[in-house]
């Protein structure tokens, strides 16, 4: 449960608690904290402790007038950065980017100029023709999270597991198909309410809030178990999160497909409901 992200910390009660209580005055609780959540692991370190102090005055048994129970933190994965925490954010929203652009930009300004009649005198069928925009915007998508990816790297120093030590190739791969399910969705997302946007000028205004909603709910930048009731419920629906959630189980935790497996059946679903709204809405005629 702790590799697959449902729970922060496990506390490991060691076997013979009561009898070590009633011989020896002082007894060890170790709790493993997922620190790969760096603000969670801070919140739940300084709780644990502070119950550790209150609870040990508590306890009184015949062997001893005071016991003394010492909380032992354990990190489950090697030390991770905030900013490294922040990194699989930081890769989304460069998809989101794109795809503000590539997907919705680029096709209002398009219709604008009279690029799209070009399109639909062509005996291309409508969803090739959305299809192809789409796929236009996810190797545009795919080139720049990637190019995210390595500069986080060189510069940044992240270190994700997949690559550090040593490469494992189903890391990788499961990395890369989380970027294109996330870019694909994404992009056909903005087409969709391109497609129906009569301004451009109309269409940057109020694309940029969604963004912002997205991006803050997603838990790129802060975690989701903290953020208010209001905040979770857009998350539950907000596919970013669900990318996000599948980028750090894939490189810090060393996951495989299994405990990305419902991130990656939700973004499915997703993006083949943005898909086929993409070509529903796109007018094969002026």
């Amino acid at each position: 449960m702790l590799r697959e992200g449902v729970v922060k910390g496990v506390v490991h009660i060691p076997l013979g608690f009561d009898d070590s209580l009633a011989e020896n005055s002082k007894v060890f609780v170790t709790v493993t904290l997922d620190n790969t959540d760096p603000l969670s692991t801070a919140a739940i370190g300084s709780e644990v402790t502070q119950v550790g102090q209150q609870l040990s005055p508590l306890i009184q048994t015949p062997a001893t007038d005071s016991s003394n129970v010492t909380i032992d933190l354990e990190n489950a994965y090697r030390n991770v950065l905030y900013i490294e925490f922040m990194a699989p954010g930081t890769f989304v929203q460069a998809i989101m980017f794109v795809s503000i652009i590539a997907g919705g930009v680029q096709l209002v300004v398009d219709k604008e100029r009279g690029i799209i009649e070009g399109y639909l005198v062509t005996p291309l069928k409508k969803h090739e023709i959305v299809i192809g925009v789409l796929l236009s915007g996810v190797i545009k998508a795919l080139f720049a999270s990637v190019a995210m990816f390595v500069l986080a790297i060189v510069l940044a120093g992240i270190r994700p597991t997949s690559i550090f030590p040593s490469p494992n190739l189903g890391g990788i791969l499961l990395t890369m198909f989380t970027l294109f399910l996330t870019s694909l969705g994404l992009i056909a997302m903005m087409t969709a309410y391109a497609v129906r946007s009569t301004s451009a000028d109309l269409y940057r205004v109020t694309c940029f809030p969604i963004n912002l909603t997205l991006y803050y709910t997603s838990g790129a930048i802060y975690p989701l178990n903290g953020m208010p009731t209001w905040m979770k419920e857009i998350a539950v629906v907000n596919p970013e999160s669900y990318a996000v959630d599948a980028l750090r189980l894939l490189m810090y935790k060393g996951a495989g497909l299994q405990a990305v497996a419902g991130d990656f059946i939700f973004i499915s679903v997703f993006t083949v409901l943005m898909v086929a709204l993409a070509i529903i809405a796109f007018r094969r005629g002026l």
